[in-house]
């Protein structure tokens, strides 16, 4: 009887630790891991084939968590695929009716509301930031993107020059004295038919400028009733916080921000702290450019960024990263922000509440907004 008594004793003890301990079953081993705060995993899938990039979701689970992860994710990656194929102007699929579609009609396009209101939104933001009467962020841009695109794309480009670095013709023929229709008033939207048209030929819209912000939004209204703690991160140029980090004491994400140019996999040079609804955009000349094969002492980066005033790359700074409290907007401010002199940007933010700014201009130079340094882990050296 003593014996059976222990062996009770023994087992509710067990039990009972067990509950006081917080422990919590592992959602799916496959993609959790615990973290280092008792009862608490950290999931995350990443994936590749969506916007070009690679984007990941990471949840923080705990007991509280009343959602299923699997679902979750599921449906994570539904939404990737659908806003991934509509947002796509150079690849067509069936069914599916995206910017390839509209780009390669020569009437008035019916869309999905979704891609509707995606273009509408960027249409009702064309005008966000203006320098000299010209807006600095542009979804008419798009026969202009293609001459940069095709230039970046074409066989006369030599990868051998310089290891990792390609070297392409500068596509000076095809824009200089060359008229392009890229006035975004010119493109024509029916609410009530849910149509996109243009009012001249050889027109185009390219989102690129605000469509992984704008994607963001989305992920973060669809799931806003699940009480979830995670990061989005969206080819680490537009990276959201969401809820707590429950596996550290303060709460805080921590990201780091890529050191442009490193030859070393994971250098970077600061470490941000973000807070529950804080986005962190960025951009930068550093990942798709090229050099002059007609010219190797010309040092130019011809980037991606590229300046709607002047047709080509534009921006003084190596990169730039702002925080704000919208994707979708931050992702316009931080390409237009980048395409001022650093001057001008840093006297736009000062001056735009909730809006802070860091420019990267080389290893031993970085300019900072008035409150910026806040969100810093420690000071940049």
């Amino acid at each position: 009887m003593k014996k059976l008594t222990l062996l009770l004793f023994i087992i509710f003890s067990s039990v009972l630790l067990m509950s006081c301990s917080g422990s919590v079953k592992n959602p799916n081993e496959d993609i959790c891991q615990p973290g280092k705060t008792d009862g608490v995993y950290i999931c995350e899938k990443r994936y590749t084939s969506y916007f070009d990039t690679v984007i990941s979701l990471k949840v923080y689970y705990d007991k509280a968590a009343t959602y299923d992860i699997d679902q979750v994710y599921e449906e994570f990656e539904e939404l990737s695929l659908k806003y991934h194929q509509y947002f796509d102007k150079y690849n067509a699929y069936d069914d599916v009716v995206n910017l390839n579609t509209i780009n390669n009609s020569s009437g008035p396009t019916t869309v999905d509301k979704e891609l509707f209101d995606a273009i509408k939104f960027a249409k009702d933001n064309e005008d966000i930031v203006v320098i000299d009467g010209s807006s600095l962020f542009n979804i008419a841009l798009h026969p202009v993107l293609m001459v940069w695109h095709n230039t970046r794309n074409s066989v006369a480009c030599d990868s051998f020059i310089e290891f990792g670095v390609d070297y392409c013709p500068v596509p000076t023929i095809e824009l200089e004295g060359v008229t392009f229709n890229t006035d975004p008033d010119d493109i024509i939207l029916d609410e009530t038919n849910l149509t996109v048209s243009f009012a001249k030929e050889n027109m185009g819209i390219d989102l690129g400028g605000f469509a992984k912000g704008y994607f963001s939004e989305l992920i973060i209204e669809h799931f806003k009733d699940l009480d979830m703690n995670y990061i989005l991160n969206l080819g680490n140029s537009n990276v959201y916080a969401n809820g707590t980090n429950l596996d550290k004491s303060d709460g805080l994400y921590y990201i780091a921000l890529t050191t442009p140019f490193s030859v070393q996999p994971g250098d970077y040079y600061a470490v941000v702290k973000l807070s529950n609804g804080l986005n962190l955009v960025s951009s930068g000349n550093y990942q798709r450019y090229f050099k002059n094969v007609n010219d190797l002492e010309d040092e130019t980066i011809y980037h991606h960024i590229i300046d709607p005033r002047t047709n080509y790359p534009g921006g003084e700074a190596t990169s730039i990263t702002i925080l704000y409290n919208d994707g979708a907007i931050g992702d316009i401010l931080s390409t237009a922000i980048y395409l001022m002199t650093v001057e001008e940007g840093l006297e736009f933010v000062n001056d735009t509440p909730g809006l802070e700014a860091l420019w990267y201009l080389d290893e031993e130079n970085v300019v900072m907004s008035d409150n910026f340094a806040d969100y810093l882990m420690e000071p940049i050296n």
